[in-house]
């Protein structure tokens, strides 16, 4: 392998890891990925071409079976290990996630299985699982696949009788027009996607398609390491200078992959295109150094394994990865990039029996070893379900027998609880709120981006209706109200739009969001304004977020603003706001801990507490409220029923609190019913 492609791959799996060890050091360090991206294209065109213009024809089963070879003994070897680590090591209530990702990344489709779950793995409050990293492989998988097949066609454009063809030239020149056009589409859909839906342009091939082909149409080219020597020594300095300047520049909120691409893809191309020139002043000596070299073999094992020993790495040794542990798992990562390599990658790759075999032994080895992947995950994926089953049964006979101080009735102030029969008692289980539905709501109507849909008595019963206005954290609070409106006689409207809080501030969210989330704000109003007999509304948001500030102000008084002028547009038949304060929130992994501690047989609920300071956030909605006062707003705020004076327990009365980070149970919330009942009626009082 050329010594600079080798100190280019060094160089692109160290920004990798790097960023995914230490964000904070490289925050545009997922731009080695890009320059990944480029040296394949350069080098799987370069070896198609030879192979075209020696043959005249192109074996793809050869091609495929030699991809095979170099790439799946590694990846399959990882992805079983990460089955039986998760298996043996991570709580239950992340199997379905994480096995569900290891069958998508056995099948080389993570990346489409995550452009659909629009997930960004270090940002997330959901545990990343181990194998997410593998959707640039699946992407890499894909353009080995599509890659050969166009260059094929493209051969076959002037040949007669079949796919042999004459010149070299001309058929090179086919060859470029395909793959340049196919290229030039994929760059432009990357700049208009990146624009309009970020997550999807991340991690989709054909917004990913051009990095390959910038590489391509450079093997095509077919002047790499020509040229004066001063002047390719410069160009090699230049290229990795591209390369540091994303790494160091960009970070998660670059808008990536579109334009901004072009600085790492370019850059390694630069770098390919200016070879290995004897100057003394190229970065030649440096290429030459024995780690670097070793770092680029090794780089596709190394790529392979540190992502998954740094998410697994918390489960075995039960502690957080601080940045001793981050650097023992660099090192680790390391060693087992080489054992991989020399143990698993090599003598596969150079099997005779394979090599001189017929292709289809090869693939029948693939479909075996594929097969035994996703069988695994299937096996820990019906052990899950079943014991989810087993677990709905149990929480719903706990439920319906509603025991002495279920739930929030524990933290009555008004009626000291204590039922010792509930202390190990947790329903629902972790497993079961990872996969609980939001509360029954009949739809009725939809109108532009507003949905709205009813809860409560029927309307014709209703001697009050009401609307519940918000983001997700407006519905975990529907099990609540419903209590509410049955006693009440009220009918409800649920007018909720998951991660789009309800303020005419400008969220900073990535697109689509943002301006759906825009569109909904302004429309709520309407809809509430079609619905003159709703005269109350409750409202609540997460709090925290960043918001766009205008000029002057300050990030709170933005927040302050955009909930008054949200209310301000309400219509006058709207007499009352209600802002339900925002709930405590926990930590990442909390249900791991309640899990842990369930097992064990300890009291889950104070053994998984978190500190009330941390837990409770300021919410600008309930300070708006009390600074405009009753009757036209006013704050229903339940902490206390969810903590005590000092810490915020996670299992209260035998219930489960929270299903993730910041979403109340279906159960408990239901269990608050009363409670809220009892506030709500307090205020509504007053009016009277």
């Amino acid at each position: 392998m050329l010594v600079e492609i080798q100190a280019l791959r060094a160089v692109a799996v160290l920004l990798v890891v790097v960023y995914h060890l230490w964000p904070s050091v490289l925050p545009g360090g997922y731009v080695g990925v890009d320059v990944f991206f480029a040296i394949s294209g350069f080098l799987i065109t370069s070896h198609l071409l030879k192979e075209v213009d020696r043959d005249r024809t192109l074996s793809l089963a050869g091609f495929w079976a030699r991809r095979a070879r170099r790439l799946l003994p590694a990846s399959l070897t990882t992805l079983i290990f990460c089955a039986v680590a998760t298996i043996a090591f991570v709580p239950e209530v992340h199997w379905q996630a994480f096995l569900a990702d290891i069958r998508s990344s056995t099948l080389y489709v993570q990346n489409w299985h995550l452009a659909q779950t629009s997930v960004d793995y270090l940002a997330s409050s959901d545990a990343p699982s181990p194998v997410q990293h593998f959707w640039s492989l699946s992407a890499e998988e894909q353009f080995y696949i599509a890659w050969p097949i166009l260059i094929l066609l493209a051969t076959a454009l002037g040949g007669r009788g079949g796919i042999r063809v004459g010149d070299a030239a001309p058929r090179h020149l086919r060859i470029a027009g395909v793959l340049g056009a196919v290229t030039a589409g994929s760059l432009v859909a990357s700049i208009l996607l990146t624009s309009s839906d970020p997550a999807q342009a991340y991690f989709i091939t054909p917004t990913r398609a051009w990095e390959f082909g910038a590489g391509g149409l450079l093997a095509l080219a077919g002047t790499t390491g020509r040229g004066m020597v001063v002047l390719r020594a410069l160009l090699a300095w230049a290229g990795l200078a591209a390369i540091a300047a994303a790494a160091l520049l960009y970070d998660d909120g670059t808008a990536f992959p579109g334009y901004t691409a072009l600085l790492p893809v370019l850059g390694g191309l630069a770098v390919i295109q200016a070879g290995a020139p004897r100057f003394a002043l190229s970065p030649l000596a440096g290429y030459r150094l024995r780690v670097v070299q070793f770092l680029g073999d090794v780089s596709y094992s190394l790529y392979l394994w540190h992502w998954p020993l740094l998410i697994l790495a918390p489960y075995v040794l039960s502690r957080h990865t601080t940045d001793p542990i981050r650097g023992g798992i660099f090192a680790v990562s390391i060693l087992a990039a080489w054992a991989s390599k020399v143990l698993i990658e090599d003598p596969v790759r150079r099997s005779t029996v394979l090599t001189r075999g017929r292709p289809v032994l090869t693939f029948a080895l693939v479909v075996a070893s594929t097969a035994a992947v996703v069988a695994v995950a299937e096996a820990g994926t019906h052990h899950v379900t079943q014991k989810l089953r087993a677990a709905e049964a149990s929480t719903a006979k706990t439920v319906k027998e509603h025991p002495r101080c279920f739930g929030a009735a524990s933290h009555d102030p008004n009626h000291r609880c204590v039922n010792p029969a509930l202390r190990h008692t947790v329903v629902p289980s972790p497993l079961e709120a990872r996969n609980e539905d939001n509360p029954a709501c009949t739809r009725k109507t939809k109108v532009s981006s507003v949905s709205v849909c009813e809860f409560g008595v029927p309307p014709s019963e209703a001697r009050r209706t009401f609307a519940l206005i918000g983001d997700s954290h407006a519905t975990h609070w529907r099990a609540g109200l419903e209590h509410v409106a049955a006693d009440e006689k009220w009918h409800g409207l649920s007018i909720t739009r998951t991660g789009c809080p309800y303020s005419r501030a400008v969220y900073v969210l990535p697109e689509p969001t943002r301006s759906r989330c825009i569109q909904w704000n302004r429309e709520v109003p309407g809809m509430l304004a079609k619905h003159p007999e709703v005269d109350t509304v409750f409202v609540s948001n997460i709090t925290g977020g960043k918001v766009e500030v205008p000029r002057g102000k300050t990030s709170a008084q933005a927040k302050l603003d955009g909930y008054r002028a949200g209310w301000a547009a309400f219509p006058k038949t709207v007499k009352h706001v209600i802002v339900l304060r925002d709930t405590p929130k926990v930590h990442t992994d909390t249900l791991d801990c309640v899990d842990a501690a369930h097992t064990a047989g300890e009291a889950a609920g104070t053994a998984c507490s978190v500190l009330r300071r941390t837990a409770i956030d300021d919410d600008p909605a309930a300070r708006v409220a009390r600074q405009i006062g009753p009757p036209r707003a006013q704050v229903v705020d339940m902490s206390n029923y969810l903590c005590g004076v000092r810490r915020c327990d996670v299992v209260i009365g035998g219930v489960l609190v929270y299903k993730d980070v910041h979403h109340l149970t279906r159960e408990f919330s239901t269990t608050l019913g009363p409670y809220l009942e009892r506030k709500i009626t307090h205020l509504v009082s007053a009016w009277r």
